[in-house]
């Protein structure tokens, strides 16, 4: 049987003693040829091998050891994902020094105080930079390490989403525990293995820094020869290029990358009049595969859902996995049915990855809970109805403004997040304890669930969270528009929102859509609830209540919101070209009138869609030429 090798590697690493150094000699003394990573330099592939990946780390361990002498220190990784972020991370242990895995997303004061806390020797990075202490990564080489004096810790940092980023330890025990929990993945899912024939390919999307990247994505394949693609970027065109130029075959995100997906196909098949026959189409897909998952599947990549696979991350990916927050039910749903095999999995900085769905059929994947526990995890509700955990796989000790705190490894670690778990045994989050909404009626409300079931306008940041309304804390959306919004853009976003949340049962509607201007507190597109209430408290974000504006209303606001809005349109014109505003005029045309050529008219509409917040798309059946005109567009992009 072919897996019977994954399962020999995993009793060795079993066996081992259970630190970093084993993982890494497993991995060397098993692959040498087969391809590490891929990544796109200026429009060319680059690949590395194992044998030059084994090298790079070693090259780099090597010239840290010559450099430093404090073994047992920290030594920052600032970096985004790539071969040499992964050739760090083993360099640095190798070295003899604590890697600590720094959250670029974060702001420069959280990230400076994280090196403070750990006395880091020096920071990594892959950015020129001015800054005391920071090393380019790319400049550490030598001719390898001799006597390598393997550090066992590691340090990563929260996202923040609770206000402050903590910083949590592991011990080489527990990120083995990690590993190891891939022998009842391999054991219970076919779909995740492939088979012999075909090559697993994983996007590098998710950051290493991560919890979910570092393991779920870098270690889990890693360890197994796999090849991680790496994007160049992580809008839509860089994934979606990465996915077809790189056939990636195993795809890990957030929920906010797949529900923009699944936004993205209904938005199109809504406009080509398509969207009921791909929703019946999805529902017969999932049938079929309920009855013969192979078979359903083959129909639903080769024959149901070819093209529509192609448009959005081509015809490779066959095995997904959402973590890091709450996926729609609608969204787990259309990706099953188009055979791209979702599957929802939990874990937390402080836990790592402790659960996934595994089920080969949709009917349950669609049920939208984390499965059951993986190898080695054990789960209990508590009388406050919060999930706690326990397992070697968890961290060992915080570092926090007073010091290191050790973990008793003996104790359930308590999440925080509400959970119920079904007659299966199967596990479904309700959203953090501090989020959830007492109703009237003394029922839990999760803000998330809410926000899953409303699609907002265009904007920078959108959620449901908690907040006072008369005398009751009652659930309420909250929208973040592009700096200097009209006031025609605020009233048209939030009737977009109202007109949703009259859809909603009455026990979940928001009461009220706030809007502000200020950006609000994100981290992987998930709002910092906790920060955001205190950012909103000190004035910091300042939010207005809008209320529901009548036709009439909205049409004079429209008025003094288009020539507001036309002017600026003007203005970018102008800059594009390069010419004088007094020049364009509401009705000049950009290519007959102003002289514009085909490369400045795409780079007028990532200019615009940029400026004023609204993603505008060349169509060639109602093409857009004028300031008018693209004035009339982003106005009406505003209204959902």
């Amino acid at each position: 049987m072919y897996l019977d090798k994954y399962y020999k590697q995993l009793d060795t690493l079993e066996k081992s003693e259970r630190n970093f150094s084993c993982i890494y000699e497993i991995m060397k003394s098993r692959f040498a040829n087969e391809v590490f990573g891929v990544e796109f330099f200026g429009g060319f592939e680059t690949k590395t091998t194992y044998s030059e990946f084994f090298e790079l780390c070693e090259s780099v361990a090597g010239d840290l050891k010559n450099r430093f002498n404090q073994y047992g220190s920290a030594i920052a990784i600032r970096m985004d994902n790539s071969v040499l972020w992964c050739a760090c991370f083993f360099g640095v242990l190798m070295a003899g020094f604590k890697p600590v895995l720094i959250n670029t997303r974060l702001d420069e004061e959280s990230i400076k105080n994280a090196v403070k806390r750990t006395n880091a020797l020096c920071v990594l990075c892959d950015k020129e930079t001015d800054l005391d202490g920071y090393i380019p990564a790319s400049s550490l080489k030598s001719s390898g390490i001799n006597k390598p004096r393997w550090e066992n810790e590691i340090i990563l940092m929260t996202s923040g989403t609770t206000g402050e980023a903590k910083l949590v330890v592991y011990s080489g025990n527990a990120i083995t525990a990690q590993v190891l929990t891939t022998t009842q993945i391999i054991k219970d899912s076919k779909s995740i293995t492939q088979n012999r024939k075909v090559d697993i390919k994983l996007l590098a999307l998710l950051p290493f820094y991560h919890i979910f990247g570092l393991s779920a994505v870098f270690l889990w394949f890693s360890f197994f020869g796999r090849t991680l693609i790496f994007p160049t970027a992580l809008d839509s065109d860089a994934i979606r290029f990465a996915c077809k130029r790189g056939e990636v075959t195993h795809f890990f995100a957030i929920p906010a990358v797949w529900v923009l997906a699944v936004r993205g196909l209904l938005a199109e098949a809504k406009k080509q009049g398509k969207e009921e026959t791909l929703r019946k189409g999805v529902k017969l897909s999932n049938k079929l595969q309920n009855i013969c998952p192979k078979l359903g599947l083959f129909v639903a990549r080769k024959i149901l859902f070819k093209d529509v696979r192609d448009q959005i991350f081509g015809k490779s990916v066959c095995f997904c996995i959402s973590g890091g927050g709450f996926l729609s039910d609608e969204a787990v749903e259309i990706l099953n049915g188009i055979g791209y095999s979702m599957h929802v999995g939990y874990g937390m900085t402080e836990t790592g990855i402790t659960a996934v769905e595994l089920s080969e059929k949709p009917k349950i994947r669609n049920l939208n809970t984390v499965g059951l526990p993986l190898k080695g995890v054990e789960y209990k509700i508590n009388e406050d109805g919060v999930l706690c955990v326990k397992g070697e796989l968890l961290h060992c000790a915080i570092i926090s403004e007073k010091g290191r705190q050790g973990r008793n490894q003996n104790e359930y670690f308590i999440t925080e997040d509400s959970c119920t778990v079904d007659e299966s045994g199967r596990w479904c989050l309700k959203g953090r304890q501090d989020d959830i909404i007492i109703g009237k009626n003394g029922e839990n409300i999760s803000p998330d669930m809410i926000g899953l079931k409303l699609t907002p306008p265009a904007n920078r940041g959108f959620c449901v969270m908690g907040m006072e309304v008369e005398g009751d804390i009652r659930p309420v959306a909250i929208l973040s528009l592009n700096e200097g919004a009209t006031e025609y853009e605020k009233s048209a976003s939030a009737n977009a929102l109202y007109r949703q949340i009259d859809t909603l049962p009455l026990t979940l509607r928001p009461q009220g859509v706030y809007v502000t201007t200020d950006e609000i507190p994100q981290n992987l597109g998930k709002v910092k609830r906790a920060l955001l209430k205190k950012m909103i408290a000190s004035g910091e974000v300042k939010l207005s209540l809008i209320k529901r504006t009548s036709s009439e209303d909205l049409t004079k606001i429209y008025d003094e919101s288009f020539a507001k809005t036309l002017s600026k349109i003007i203005e970018i014109f102008a800059n594009v070209l390069d010419i004088d505003k007094s020049a364009v005029e509401a009705g000049s045309n950009f290519i007959y009138d102003l002289g514009g050529s085909s490369m400045a008219y795409y780079n007028l509409f990532s200019v615009i869609s940029r400026e004023c917040g609204v993603e505008l798309k060349i169509d060639s059946q109602n093409p857009l030429f004028t300031p008018a005109e693209f004035a009339r567009a982003v106005l009406k992009g505003t209204e959902g």
